[in-house]
């Protein structure tokens, strides 16, 4: 039987290097259901070859790719599931990108 996978970590495209542009968010989530919430609506907003990351411990949401919708239509969508949004970035520059946990 398979190791159940980390709740706590979500990537749309596993193993992918984030890349600049790409979008920051500290997004206040207390459990999986608001990770979850999140993912829901990247799911449906974020589709290949960008691709987000979502981990709950650091409560970081980093979304990237070289066709992304605009910032201000993603950062609205996280705002909808009423998950506080502590802080949000445009990051131009890759060197700036926060390492992703496996």
């Amino acid at each position: 039987m398979a190791a159940p996978a980390n709740l706590n970590i979500i990537n749309s495209i596993p193993g992918s290097t984030p890349t600049a542009p790409a979008y920051l968010y500290n997004v206040k989530m207390t459990c999986t259901g608001c990770s979850g919430a999140v993912n829901r609506v990247l799911g449906k907003n974020i589709q290949a070859p960008n691709a987000y990351h979502i981990s709950l411990p650091t409560q970081t949401v980093l979304v990237w790719g070289p066709d992304l919708p605009p910032f201000e239509e993603i950062t609205q969508k996280i705002a909808k599931t009423g998950k506080t949004i502590n802080s949000q970035d445009l990051v131009q520059d890759a060197t700036k990108l926060p390492s992703i946990e496996a």
